[in-house]
């Protein structure tokens, strides 16, 4: 009679801590923004609309931005357009307060956002008031936007980014 009470409050037990150990392995987003929007207008530049998730006011932030042909093959934006220059670096020290929405703005963006491509906007580190930082792995883009240009609203491969170097 104690063995069957026994193995009922063993399984019970283990029932119940079954939600606890799917939460312990879950990892949740690193990405201390949310990007809800990305908008390049070719020579004009582009706007970026974000939220601040942390606790934290941030005051720099880097991004990179990646192109995607019409046949969907991503390369990261250089000076230049040529490879053997460093990626191009999209900038911003202006302060965001915790939970703040902001669309950041840059002037001329000097890429070719269009004619059935798509573009990805990275960003790649961010710097809190406190002097504590996030960076973001070369091989990883898990704080990014997408655009696609007119009429293409989606990609048809995966978007897999080649690693920043």
């Amino acid at each position: 009679m104690q063995c069957k009470w026994f193995a009922r409050l063993v399984i019970v037990l283990f029932s119940l801590s079954l939600p606890v150990i799917a939460q312990m392995n879950v990892m949740p987003s690193s990405c201390p923004v949310g990007i809800s929007k990305f908008n390049p207008s070719g020579s004009n530049g582009f706007t970026v609309r974000l939220e601040n998730l942390k606790a934290k006011k941030i005051v720099g932030m880097a991004f990179n931005v990646a192109l995607s042909d019409a046949t969907e093959n991503w390369r990261w934006f250089h000076y230049d357009d040529d490879p053997t220059r460093p990626l191009v670096g999209f900038n911003w020290n202006e302060e965001i307060e915790p939970r703040a929405v902001k669309t950041l703005t840059w002037g001329s963006g000097g890429g070719n956002f269009g004619h059935g491509g798509a573009a990805a906007f990275v960003l790649t580190s961010v710097l809190f008031e406190d002097g504590s930082s996030w960076n973001e792995l070369p091989n990883r883009a898990s704080c990014q936007a997408l655009w696609y240009d007119y009429p293409k609203k989606g990609q048809t491969k995966a978007v897999v980014l080649p690693i920043r170097q």
